[in-house]
C-alpha cells in the first residue's frame, strides 16, 4: 500500500506537548538564545532539544536521531526544532500555523487560511550545514507563505490556473468554529463559501498557489470575472488535480462484523481527495471499477486524504456495511486538524443524501433515547442515529431484514469500536 490506511492515521493522531509561542524555542542557535551550547560529543549543528526523551546523562537517546515520522527527511530532534522554529516565527507575524503530520494549517493576520506542505522545507532543512540557518530559512519560508496567497501579485490567467473548489465541513451548533474570540474562522467561512454540497459539508473556492492553499474571500475574487466563470474553472483544475492524484486503493473486508461488512478505502497525500464527492461517480469508475454503482453508493469522507465507499446492497449485507462504514468515519472523522465529516451519505440517481448522525451521550439525555432501559447507552458514549430515507429502507427491508425503523435507531458505540 503507498499510504498506510492504519499505521499513518495512528501515527498521525498522536499527541503532540505545547509549545509557547512568547519566546524563542529553548535551544535554538539563534541571537534571542545565548545560552545555547551543543550537547559533548555531537558534531556542530546537532540540536539540544527539550521536551524529548533523554537518558541519566541528559544526553539525547538514540530514537531521538531516527527519521521523524511525519517528516522523515529529519530526524526526530530536528523535526521537533523545525516545528517549534515554524510556530514561533509565524506568531512574529500575527499568524498561526497548525501543524498536521507534513502538512499544516496557517492563519493569516488578515483573516485569511491556507494549507501548506512541509516536505521542501523538511529536505531544505536537512541539507543545511549549521542549523543556526534554520531561522532564516524558516523566515523565509513563513514570508513566502503570508506573501503567495494574495490576489495582488497573480495575473488573470494565474489566477484562472490556482482556482480549486475544496469541501469544507459545516460548523455544527457550539463548535468551536462558531466560538472563536477573534472570529478568524467564522470571517473564513462566511466570506468564501459558495454553497452547501451536503447538510455536513460546503463548497469553497480556494487558490492553489506556489506555498499555499488558501481560502479566498468571493468577493475579491468577484474584481476578476464572475463566480460562476471562476467556479467553472476551478471545476476543471480540482477535476484535472483528482485524475493526476496517486491514490491509494484498499479493500478492506472486517470479517468480525459479518456478510457485508466491507468497504473501500481510497488514500492520497493530495490536498483534493476530499473533494471527490463533487465527482464521485466518474472518479469510482476509474479508481474502483468493480464497485458496483448500479443500485447507489454509500460513502464518507471522514479526513480531508481518506474517502471511503461502498455499493448499496440489500437486507442485513447493507446494514453490516453501514454499521462497518460508521465505525471507521467516525474513528477517523471526530477531532482531527483535517476532518471533514464523520456522517454517510447516498449517492442514488444524482442525489446525496446524508443518512447517519451522532452525538455524545450526556447523563440528562438518557430518556431520549427510545431503547429498553437495559441497553440504554452509557454516559460519555457516542450514539449513532441512522436515518434512511425511503429508498434505503427499502434496501435494507429486502431479503426478510427488518420490519421497521426500529432496527436502524440509535445505536452505542463503545472504545472498542475505535480499535483494530
Amino acid at each position: 500500500m503507498a499510504f498506510g490506511f492504519f499505521g499513518r492515521r495512528f501515527r498521525k493522531n498522536r499527541r503532540e506537548e505545547p509549545v509557547e509561542h512568547s519566546a524563542a524555542p529553548e535551544n535554538t542557535p539563534d541571537d534571542t538564545n545565548p545560552d545555547f551550547t551543543p550537547v559533548p560529543g555531537r558534531r556542530p549543528g546537532d540540536p539540544v532539544e527539550q521536551k524529548v526523551e533523554r537518558d541519566g546523562n541528559g544526553i539525547l537517546t538514540p530514537a531521538d536521531f531516527l527519521p521523524d515520522t511525519d517528516l522523515p527527511q529529519l530526524n526526530r530532534s530536528r523535526a521537533n526544532m523545525l516545528r517549534r522554529e515554524l510556530e514561533y516565527r509565524f506568531a512574529l507575524k500575527d499568524a498561526q500555523i497548525t501543524i498536521d503530520g507534513a502538512s499544516a494549517m496557517v492563519h493569516r493576520p488578515d483573516g485569511g487560511a491556507a494549507h501548506v506542505s512541509l516536505r521542501t522545507l523538511a529536505m531544505n532543512a536537512a541539507g543545511l550545514d549549521d542549523l543556526g540557518q534554520l531561522p532564516e530559512l524558516v523566515d523565509n519560508f513563513v514570508h513566502g507563505t503570508l506573501a503567495d496567497a494574495t490576489l495582488s501579485t497573480l495575473s488573470t490567467a494565474d489566477l484562472y490556473k490556482s482556482l480549486r473548489l475544496r469541501l469544507l465541513p459545516n460548523p455544527e451548533q457550539g463548535d468551536s468554529i462558531l466560538e472563536t474570540s477573534d472570529g478568524v474562522e467564522r470571517q473564513i467561512r462566511e466570506t468564501s463559501v459558495l454553497r452547501d454540497f451536503t447538510s455536513d459539508t460546503s463548497i469553497a473556492l480556494v487558490l492553489d498557489t506556489e506555498h499555499a492553499i488558501r481560502i479566498q474571500p468571493l468577493h475579491e475574487l468577484e474584481e476578476f470575472d464572475s463566480l460562476d466563470a471562476l467556479e467553472r474553472a476551478a471545476d476543471r483544475n480540482t477535476w484535472q488535480e483528482l485524475l493526476d492524484a496517486d491514490v491509494d486503493v484498499t479493500y478492506f473486508n472486517n470479517d468480525e462484523g459479518g456478510e457485508g461488512s466491507d468497504f473501500w478505502a481510497f488514500e492520497s497525500s493530495s490536498y483534493y481527495l476530499g473533494s471527490s464527492p463533487l465527482f464521485l461517480t466518474d472518479l469510482l469508475h476509474r479508481w474502483a471499477p468493480d464497485l458496483d454503482q448500479s443500485r447507489g453508493v454509500i460513502f464518507a469522507v471522514p479526513d480531508r486524504d481518506l474517502l471511503i465507499a461502498r455499493p448499496v446492497t440489500t437486507g442485513e449485507n447493507l446494514m453490516n456495511g453501514i454499521t462497518s462504514m460508521v465505525r471507521i468515519a467516525m474513528r477517523f472523522g471526530l477531532g482531527n486538524p483535517t476532518s471533514i465529516s464523520p456522517r454517510l451519505h447516498l449517492l442514488y440517481d444524482n442525489q446525496i443524501n446524508t443518512f447517519t448522525d451522532y452525538r455524545i451521550i450526556e447523563p440528562t439525555e438518557d430518556e431520549e433515547w427510545a431503547v429498553p432501559t437495559a441497553d440504554a447507552p452509557q454516559p460519555g458514549s457516542i450514539g449513532i442515529e441512522v436515518r434512511p430515507d425511503a429508498y434505503l429502507m427499502e434496501m435494507l427491508q429486502q431479503d426478510g431484514f427488518g420490519d421497521s425503523f426500529d432496527d436502524f435507531g440509535p445505536r452505542d458505540l463503545g472504545p472498542d469500536d475505535f480499535r483494530y
